[in-house]
């Protein structure tokens, strides 16, 4: 009987080992990958040293379709050529689909001696997903250009969340 009891136990152990590992590997993220374009108007309003900016375009994005993308936020008009700026925003597609994101430090915008064309370049780290991306996190690019005298701006989304 002894022996029969260790086998016993050996198995529960085995057993209890191989649902351990079956389910870390079902909850292996997945990547998805996100790839847009999206177009729109911007505006900037500067007081003393602080921009406010709020923009809102329309484009597409893959796993997102076509959509909206809008944001708002404040920048330090100080510092040049490069205004660091930060903010929040959402980037809506197909019907339930919608990244709410928050700007990561180090977002800058570089203008031209004018200051009438703007690169923009930042990161953002996606807050909530909903839809076809619910639970998605990760980090996203984007990158652009905003024109302040037509008060436009193009920009490039792209990067891989985890699901």
């Amino acid at each position: 009987m002894k022996r029969l009891s260790g086998t016993f136990v050996g198995v529960a152990i085995f057993v209890a080992a191989a649902v351990t590992a079956s389910s870390a590997l079902a909850a292996t993220p997945k990547p998805v990958l996100i790839s847009g374009k999206y177009a729109g108007t911007a505006s900037t309003k500067v007081e003393g040293d602080v921009v406010t900016i709020s923009a809102a375009g329309t484009g597409s994005a893959t796993m997102l379709g076509k959509g909206k993308i809008t944001g708002a936020g404040t920048g330090d008009s100080s510092q040049q050529p490069c205004i660091p700026f930060g903010g929040t925003g959402t980037i809506t597609g197909i019907v339930g689909t919608k990244i709410t994101y928050k700007l990561l430090p180090g977002a800058s915008s570089c203008g031209d001696e004018g200051g009438h064309v703007f690169s923009v370049k930042t990161k953002l780290t996606v807050v909530k997903a909903t839809g076809k991306l619910l639970r998605a996190k990760g980090i996203l690019t984007i990158t652009g250009v905003y024109d302040r005298d037509a008060g436009t701006f193009s920009i490039k989304l792209f990067g891989t969340l985890k699901k």
